[in-house]
């Protein structure tokens, strides 16, 4: 009977490469009535959406848009007033071995916004943070069984190989309206932020039903005297059913990142409350994961006809998953500058965090990064707005594994601030952390296996001292021994041990 192999396909998900680039993206916009009184930018805000990653020969190129908006100072002003600006992006990011058909995930953030005003003009500089990740899935055939041999000593393995099967997106634009008391006085939408989290994401028949909320932070202009503006925060919910087979239910995993947000002040005749009407774009992003096990042939031999030849490789897949998602809480303190007015009264904050890096000790994983703050407040016996910048460290304790491969994602979902003296402010600060880790295992695996020339053995013994690392199986191959007559069985079972000697009948 002449030597037989079975052989199962499994789909292998391999890392291509992933890199990391910055973008800087410039966006200006003209300021109306600005003559020669001075404009003083006090907060500044963009958000970035990425509409399109085309993988191309050894490079990814990413498409999008950049949303800026900016409250402001003119001159003695008691007033704040606001404008707002777009700008495209188009970045290349270069990945060796990338090739058009093939998976990317994109992580996109704005790290930095600054804006400064130049010869009649609202300048925005926005610094991106973008992460682009290649995967690539291949067939791959595995041998699981032989057979037509006697005498065979086999070894199997379980292979676990998961993959990305399915990763699909939607955009959904969320509305809502809230009644702004008569006397606050609204008068006009200032600028709007917010942080969009995900309640539940179960199966139903045809997909995943994904719930949750966006908490939107408006700030509104006033007409109250020595309160110029009022920040407004309210829930917005979203339901969105991601259709998805059944049979991806399994590992099917929801996320939600927020795009531009717009609100506008509806005023009212008469005495009645005001309105606030909002639209919030929220994209929502589903990604299902499947794992093939085989029970993989990972070496062979014979201890007598025709002695085997084996071809053994290396196969490196995506043996699982880890995700961890939970709060922090960072605190940190503002400093004035030295000619800066004390404050009377916090009107608003806003953080963006700013990952820095990975710092692992002990076996144990850290975030580190720091939270760039602004603090919009009105000083103490004046009706001049002013406004605090600071960077904040802060550091975060990861529950799981991380690597450079690792998804994280960390957002702001609420930001306080206390006047401790008139030249300080307390600051705390809600974090979001989201994490994901894609574990990846190589294994040596049989490639092919044929017959080879007659084995050739004398008869006797043999006094072996096995080196450092040897194993049974290693001892057995060489000899053309089974694996029971090299350890022994039973009571007669023995150690493999290096430099202790051992007797071989052959």
């Amino acid at each position: 009977m002449a030597l037989e192999t079975s052989k199962k396909t499994i789909e292998v998900e391999t890392l291509i490469g992933a890199q990391y680039s910055q973008a800087l993206i410039r966006a200006e916009t003209l300021v109306p009535g600005a003559g020669r009184e001075a404009i003083e930018p006090l907060l500044s805000e963009a958000s970035l959406s990425v509409t399109g990653a085309d993988v191309q020969t050894d490079r990814v190129v990413l498409d999008g848009s950049a949303f800026c908006q900016a409250v402001y100072r003119q001159g003695e002003e008691t007033t704040l007033r606001a404008l707002t600006a777009q700008a495209t992006l188009s970045q290349v990011i270069e990945v060796s071995g990338a090739a058009p058909g093939m998976l990317v995930r994109v992580n996109a953030q704005v790290e930095h916004v600054e804006s400064k005003y130049e010869n009649g003009h609202m300048v925005f500089l926005i610094t991106c943070g973008l992460r682009a990740q290649v995967l690539q899935l291949r067939q791959t055939e595995l041998i699981d069984a032989i057979s037509g041999v006697e005498d065979i000593q086999t070894v199997y393995g379980e292979l676990r190989s998961c993959k990305l099967a399915a990763d699909t997106d939607a955009d959904v634009l969320v509305k809502g309206e809230i009644a702004l008391p008569v006397a606050l006085d609204a008068r006009t939408s200032l600028m709007d932020w917010g942080a969009a989290t995900i309640e539940s994401a179960e199966a139903e028949l045809g997909g995943l039903r994904v719930k949750g909320k966006v908490m939107v932070e408006s700030l509104i202009s006033s007409g109250v005297v020595g309160r110029p503006a009022a920040l407004i925060k309210y829930p917005l919910e979203f339901d969105r059913l991601m259709e998805l087979p059944d049979w991806l239910m399994k590992d099917a995993h929801a996320s939600v990142s927020l795009g531009r947000i717009q609100s506008q002040v509806d005023q009212k005749e008469g005495g009645e409350d005001a309105l606030l009407n909002v639209e919030a774009e929220v994209r929502i992003a589903v990604q299902a994961n499947v794992c093939d096990s085989v029970n993989a042939l990972e070496d062979a031999y014979t201890t007598s006809g025709n002695a085997l030849n084996v071809e053994i490789g290396e196969l490196t897949v995506c043996s699982g998953f880890e995700r961890a998602e939970f709060t922090e809480s960072a605190r940190g303190t503002v400093l004035l500058g030295e000619n800066a007015p004390g404050v009377g009264t916090v009107v608003a904050v806003r953080v963006r965090p700013e990952l820095s890096g990975i710092v692992s000790e002990d076996g144990k994983n850290r975030l580190e990064g720091v939270l760039e703050a602004t603090v919009l407040y009105m000083p103490g016996g004046s009706d001049l707005p002013a406004s605090a910048q600071a960077e904040l460290p802060f550091a975060i304790d990861a529950p799981m594994h991380l690597t450079d491969e690792s998804w994280i994602s960390v957002q702001v979902l609420s930001a306080e601030a206390n006047a401790l003296m008139s030249d300080r402010l307390e600051m705390k600060t809600m974090l979001a952390v989201s994490l994901e880790t894609r574990e990846r295992k190589t294994a040596h695996v049989v490639q092919d296996v044929t017959e080879g020339e007659p084995i050739q053995r004398r008869s006797g013994l043999v006094l072996f001292w096995p080196e450092a690392g040897e194993t049974a199986w290693d001892i057995g191959k060489k000899y053309a021994l089974p694996v029971a007559e090299v350890e022994g069985e039973g009571e007669s079972k023995r150690a493999i041990e290096p430099g202790k000697a051992i007797l071989l009948k052959l």
